[in-house]
Formats: C-alpha cells, structure tokens, sequence
C-alpha cells in the first residue's frame, strides 16, 4: 500500500493532526519527516487536553508505531515530557515499542536554544530549530545514532563544550555551556532513547513492501517552507511534499496521495508577508472565535482572509 502524505497549505495552523487522526484509524504507522518542537497540535481524551509538539498524531492508536524521522531535529527533555504526559492520561510507554526515533535525527542541546533566542527579527519560536539544522549543515551536529559513540569519548564534551562557548560568546550571549553538564545529558540521552533509536527508514521501507499503510505527517505548512515560503520568514526545514519521503528516508516512488489542508481563512504567526491580513474588528473576531492561539508559543495569529493564491502555489 503506498504511503500517504498529509501537508498544511498554508502557514501552518490548518488542523493537520485532526485528518492525520482520523487517517490513523487504517494505519499502520505515522511519521514525522521534519521540522521539531516548533509544530503543535492539540489532543483531548476526556476531560483532558494534551498538547503534542514532537509525538505524531497517531499517538493514540494503539496499533500505530510512531516514527520521528531522518529529517527531523529533536528535543529529547521535550519528547521525555511529551510521553510522560502521555503515560498519565493511561497510555503505554511507548518508547522501544512503538516509538522509534531516526539515528539520523539531529540533537537539540541547551546550547541550540540559547543561541536561538539572540534573534527576534523573523520571529521563530526560539525551540532551537534554526541553529540545530545549522550545525547539521555544517556537519558538527549530534545525532541520535552517535550517541553511543559519544558517551564513551571523554574528551567530546570538553571539545564541544568549548566550541559552543566561542559561539555564544561570539554572538553575545552571556549563556555558557558546562561541559561535566553537557557529558550528563547526553549519558541522561542514551539511557532514555537507546531502545527507541534505529534506522527508521529501513522500517518504514520494509513496512511499505508488507503493503502496510504509512502515513507521512508534515509539520508547519508549505508557504514556511525554506525554499518555496516566504523567505527570510520561514521555518529552517523543507515542509513541502519533496521532503516527506527524503526526510522520512524512504523511496520517493512509495507516495500515491498527497493530502494539503487548508482552513476557510488564513492565519499566521510570526512575522513577514500575509497579503489578506486582516488588521480590523473582522480579524479581531476571526482569532476570538476560532480560538487562534500557537499551540507551541501561545502567540495570537494574525488572521486574514481565505488566499486561493497562496494555496495554489503550496
């Protein structure tokens, strides 16, 4: 069975998670293929209400493994958060079970989210996304799969604690990085995530040759996308459907549907472009009835009317 992509066609917002649930009920798995902590979507069972940021929306189907892919970059103590919240509403620990997390994924350290928060000029969420796909360009990221490697180096921590210093330094941070810190949380790293971490593109692929449904879930929406959205005021990742099977690490030849989500109107956070805006009573109105608050930053979205444009080009 081919693999089914779900997009937001937008700027995000657009109600992913709701289709990507309702999806789950014929799926096998559910895969994030970019993007980190900077997504959101919102879960109620009961009288509960849990916000998710890394975890999948299949996450509760039971008969779903979860898959955090090659493209993504992680927040380990935020992930940890996340199915502990999870574990408390009664579900299972999901981790070396269902929950597998690529050894291809990159590491977002304390170090990532100090020097995030230097820049408010295009209004990220400060998670640590840029500067974490940053060090992965420049090929000096940490990734799950070399964690074990790097646990048992004992000069790794000191070597890196002192080039993230230069950096933060250099920037004008007054943050520092302690490397006896830095060596104890990623030995806290390796023992929570060792069972979860594999080579997750392998899985899906071998998942996919079993004829078992895949769906490949995007985070933010196609105009933040770092090539095709509206430059400089975009997300650090490829949201767009060419990214799903090369972030998710698998054939691009699996995906038969592509699924974009739009919403009735427009809404953005953040700064840049946003020709329908609404800066009016009506947008005003829009973001009080329709709730329009970030589920990651808590920020009120700008609201606009519905752009057949912008969704013709995602």
């Amino acid at each position: 069975m081919p693999a089914t992509v779900i997009l937001g066609a937008q700027w995000g917002d657009e109600g992913k998670g709701k289709l990507v649930d309702r999806l789950a009920e014929q799926a096998t798995w559910v895969a994030r293929f970019q993007g980190g902590n900077n997504a959101g979507h919102t879960v109620v069972i009961g009288d509960r209400i849990l916000k998710f940021h890394l975890l999948p929306s299949g996450i509760t189907r039971q008969e779903c493994s979860l898959v955090l892919g090659d493209g993504m970059v992680i927040d380990p103590w935020v992930l940890n958060t996340e199915v502990e919240n999870w574990i408390k509403t009664g579900g299972d620990d999901p981790r070396g079970n269902r929950l597998f997390v690529s050894e291809r994924a990159h590491i977002i350290l304390p170090y990532h989210r100090a020097m995030d928060s230097l820049d408010k000029t295009i209004g990220t969420t400060g998670r640590g996304i840029g500067p974490t796909y940053s060090d992965k360009i420049n090929r000096i990221g940490l990734r799950f799969g070399d964690i074990s490697e790097v646990v048992q180096d004992s000069s790794w921590a000191e070597t890196t604690a002192h080039r993230m210093n230069k950096s933060l330094e250099a920037a004008g941070s007054d943050v520092r990085i302690d490397a006896s810190a830095l060596e104890s949380e990623v030995e806290w790293i390796h023992s929570t995530y060792a069972t979860s971490i594999a080579n997750t593109g392998l899985m899906l692929d071998n998942a996919l040759k079993l004829d078992e449904h895949v769906i490949l879930e995007g985070a933010q929406g196609c105009l933040l996308d770092i090539d095709q959205g509206t430059f400089p005021f975009v997300t650090s990742s490829v949201t767009s459907r060419g990214n799903a099977t090369h972030g998710a690490g698998i054939h691009p030849g699996h995906v038969d549907d592509v699924i974009g989500i739009t919403k009735a109107y427009i809404t953005r956070v953040g700064n840049g472009a946003m020709p329908t805006e609404l800066e009016d009573d009506v947008g005003e109105h829009l973001g009080t009835v329709g709730h329009e608050f970030g589920t990651t930053t808590g920020r009120k979205r700008r609201c606009g009317w519905f752009d057949a444009v912008v969704m013709r080009h995602a």
